[in-house]
């Protein structure tokens, strides 16, 4: 009898599981569709508008040409942002090889918006081509989260972002750094643990379930964090299985 509530309890603690999960990705996925609402407006705007002056200056062929180059390249950034958006997002039934560049570049792309209304700078440095095999969608989540995480500890006008991906030896690493405050050693210590959280309106559940993602991955997400004047910020580590041959 009682192996039998211990089976029974197992199952509902699962059950809470796995609608923690559902729950984040839910939210997970709200947070995609505004980002990529933006990323596509954008460049429809500047389409209506060019349209708008079109008609008014077309009696001036040159100026004609050169408007439709201009909405040519509008259109080819759609057509970017939509690739991606169904590269990363659509289910994929097994992991397969990505270059983790692309897929940084792609959650940058993703943020770019809120990134330059918060007026945060960001410096890259990519060392690609930086092959792991992944589910190219559940990283993008994770990066996803670690930029609008980092967002959130910065102020506006006066922050950093740093993202680093490099391949050393088996491993391929993308490090997400910021120059925040600091995460304060009561939240620090728990920090992968579901429900802690220092945002009002956070869950809490993102960072628990990044960790989970990269460990489904065989990998390791690590952080570092310093609330010393003048030293502050915090820096996390994704380590993943390189797929690459030292030749290459």
């Amino acid at each position: 009898m009682e192996k039998a509530n211990e089976q029974t309890l197992q199952e509902r603690l699962n059950q809470a599981e796995r609608a923690l999960e559902r729950s984040e990705r839910l939210a997970v996925a709200n947070r995609y569709a505004g980002a990529i609402m933006h990323e596509v407006n954008n460049p429809l705007e500047a389409i209506t508008n060019l349209v708008y002056l079109t008609k008014i200056q077309k009696g001036d062929p040159k100026q004609v040409f050169e408007n439709m180059l201009v909405i040519e390249g509008q259109l080819e950034t759609l057509g970017r942002v939509t690739s991606q958006a169904l590269t990363f997002h659509r289910k994929q039934a097994e992991a397969k090889e990505f270059d983790l560049v692309d897929i940084a570049e792609s959650a940058l792309r993703l943020h770019a918006d809120k990134l330059s209304r918060h007026q945060i700078s960001i410096d890259r440095q990519f060392q690609g081509p930086a092959r792991a095999t992944v589910f190219g969608s559940e990283i993008l989540q994770v990066l996803s989260n670690l930029i609008l995480n980092a967002v959130d500890a910065l102020p506006r006008g006066e922050g950093r972002i740093s993202i680093r991906v490099k391949r050393s030896g088996q491993l391929v690493h993308i490090l997400v750094s910021d120059n925040g405050e600091g995460i304060p050693d009561d939240f620090s210590s728990r920090l992968f643990e579901p429900y802690v959280t220092s945002k009002i309106s956070g869950t809490g559940l993102g960072l628990w379930l990044s960790q989970r993602i990269i460990s489904k991955h065989r990998g390791t997400l690590r952080f570092r964090t310093s609330q010393r004047k003048s030293r502050t910020g915090t820096s996390f580590r994704i380590s993943l299985p390189s797929t690459q041959t030292n030749s290459v």
